[in-house]
């Protein structure tokens, strides 16, 4: 009797398993591989962390400019300081090959474990040939303030697919508004928030409130230039992201941009301002 309980016990494992790796929600698989980034990298260093989690094609900001990040990091010294982040807010593709990951980070000294800077993060990851997700994008805006604690993770799932949707329509937005916004103002992104906007801004917390996302708007100054560097599309064509530069006097940035497509019109929910 045991060796046949044994025998369907063995026999049903696989099937045990596999219907838990098919349940498990794309979104899922973006926030774990956000979770074990972060950890790996906590517990080796910088460099090795962004190292063992790029894309090939990657890229980093410095500037106002874009650099491979691979290239980067392999020039990167081996000791850093101590890195940590949690993913606050998620979103995914319908076609699961695109999402994104932003929240709080922190950076300590390793000398004395202390809090050294702190901000929020905002990752872009794209699932390669080998279905693993890679970090395409990673930008930052840093803050004084400490952060409340993560204790859940708002998830965003597209279901609809746009068969004619493409990145040249999302690209060509981006171009109208910039256009805009050097001409009128922060204002010119009123009309295209998701109602679950979040902005990322320098110096500032998180702004997901839409109130105050809307009065903030309205006070930032105009920036001199904004420039679109590169961007993608998922496979859905329900998910584009955008990244450029940002000239404001004799400061030069970077922005990135996350656009939501719903009811065939592109709308944004997130911007990140370094």
């Amino acid at each position: 009797m045991k060796q046949l309980c044994h025998l369907l016990i063995a026999g049903l494992l696989p099937g045990i398993f596999a219907l838990t790796a098919v349940a498990q929600k794309p979104i899922q698989a973006l926030i774990n591989v956000e979770n074990q980034f972060a950890t790996f990298t906590s517990t080796h260093s910088i460099k090795e962390g962004f190292l063992k989690y790029l894309d090939s094609s990657g890229v980093v900001f410095n500037q106002g400019k874009t650099i491979n990040g691979i290239e980067y990091y392999r020039k990167a010294p081996d000791k850093s300081p101590v890195l940590f982040w949690q993913p606050s807010f998620s979103v995914i593709s319908a076609s699961g090959d695109l999402g994104m990951n932003t929240g709080p980070y922190t950076v300590k000294s390793p000398q004395k474990d202390s809090v050294v800077a702190r901000g929020n993060f905002s990752s872009i990851w794209k699932k390669n040939s080998a279905g693993e997700f890679k970090l395409l994008i990673d930008l930052g805006n840093a803050y004084k303030e400490p952060h409340s604690p993560v204790t859940a993770v708002k998830e965003i799932s597209l279901q609809h697919s746009f068969s004619n949707s493409n990145y040249k329509d999302a690209l060509s937005l981006e171009e109208s508004i910039n256009q805009s916004i050097t001409s009128n103002g922060w204002n010119a992104l009123l009309p295209h928030l998701h109602s679950t906007a979040h902005f990322n801004l320098p110096g500032k917390q998180p702004i997901n409130d839409q109130k105050i996302l809307k009065e903030t708007l309205q006070k930032l100054p105009l920036p001199g230039t904004l420039k679109v560097l590169d961007g993608g599309i998922s496979k859905a064509g329900d998910l584009a992201y955008v990244y450029g530069s940002v000239a404001s006097g004799t400061k030069t940035g970077n922005y990135l941009r996350l656009w939501i497509k719903e009811n065939n019109n592109w709308k944004l929910i997130l911007q990140t301002l370094d």
